[in-house]
């Protein structure tokens, strides 16, 4: 039979390691939720880009805008702002 104070300690480890566990998972949910949070943006932006594209190609407008990381993450930062600067810097180049 093992002893009480064999048991308690026991008792004590798992409950440290639980916490730690715990910890540990807590730690990791902030850098996750700003990663998925970042991805959708991103995600949104290519979209938006896609749909500026899709309209000028109905009008016959020959002025695409190219999908990539970069333009993504501006049209998503920066909203109407971004398109609106990634399309200058298209006209200008």
């Amino acid at each position: 039979m093992m002893d009480v104070l064999l048991q308690v300690k026991l008792i004590l480890l798992y409950g440290i390691i639980i916490l730690s566990i715990y910890t540990i998972a807590l730690l990791m949910i902030g850098p996750l939720k700003f990663i998925g949070k970042m991805s959708a943006k991103l995600m949104v932006g290519g979209l938006c880009i896609f749909i500026l594209n899709y309209i000028f190609s109905v009008f016959n407008i020959n002025f695409d805008i190219g999908i990539n990381l970069i333009t993504s993450f501006c049209t998503a930062y920066l909203g109407i702002f971004g398109i609106l600067a990634i399309s200058l810097i298209k006209y200008l180049l």
